[in-house]
């Protein structure tokens, strides 16, 4: 059954974020969010413990709802999903995204593997490289099960490609982080000298039914200022 107040719930978050941005403090009251953005109480009370989850502000009983005003500055949070050219574009750069490769193909045991896809699953299998200001940055290699013979446009998010391939809504995201030296076959494309010490992360992205949307493996070479990976952790409530 689909949800049908998602939308809307994710709109109500975004007008309450931007009241936020107007008043550094404090956010209004419940009362009073209702009344600027035109949603009832417990539409109000449901979208701030979502953003209390998220890290974006803090609720104590009795008291104001303050807001987490250190997220600005913290760069790309890697706790949500996000696709590399708009955060670029929203750090204050511009992106450039090129397709290293981009085939179809039949896993095996041979491969350089970093999933669990069974040996014989058909992926879609991309390398993409970012650029920022025209500097590499990223390195992403994503596989994308392939069902039927899909056309798709490798150019897409990876959780694009999944809904479009699979009808897979990703609803979960595991995340693995490491510090690697960087391999020679990709510090060519990112032109690098191999054994740059560089932050590799393994994505893996599912759905509700547990079925693989996509694996994905990247490696990101020193982030400019405001593309640093943070994550905001609530500590107590």
């Amino acid at each position: 059954m689909t949800d049908e107040r998602a939308p809307d719930q994710d709109a109500l978050i975004d007008r309450i974020r931007h009241l936020w941005r107007a008043d550094a403090e404090t956010l209004p009251s419940e009362p009073r969010l209702a009344e600027l953005t035109g949603a009832s109480r417990n539409s109000v009370r449901e979208a701030l413990i979502r953003l209390e989850e998220r890290g974006y502000v803090h609720r104590t009983q009795g008291a104001r709802t303050s807001p987490n005003r250190r997220l600005p500055g913290v760069g790309r949070r890697i706790d949500e999903q996000f696709d590399h050219s708009l955060s670029i574009r929203a750090a204050g750069y511009e992106p450039t995204l090129e397709v290293v490769a981009a085939k179809r193909v039949t896993l095996d045991a041979g491969d350089d593997r970093y999933d669990d896809l069974p040996d014989g699953t058909a992926v879609l299998r991309t390398r993409k490289m970012w650029r920022v200001d025209g500097a590499p940055y990223a390195l992403a290699e994503d596989l994308v099960p392939l069902p039927d013979d899909v056309d798709l446009d490798p150019r897409r998010p990876v959780f694009d490609l999944a809904e479009a391939a699979n009808g897979i809504r990703v609803a979960w995201e595991t995340l693995w982080i490491g510090a690697i030296a960087l391999d020679a076959a990709r510090a060519e494309v990112l032109d690098a000298e191999p054994g740059t010490p560089v932050i590799e992360m393994t994505y893996c992205g599912y759905g509700a039914d547990d079925r693989i949307g996509y694996w994905s493996r990247e490696v990101q070479l020193a982030a400019p200022a405001g593309l640093r990976n943070a994550l905001i952790r609530r500590v107590r409530s």
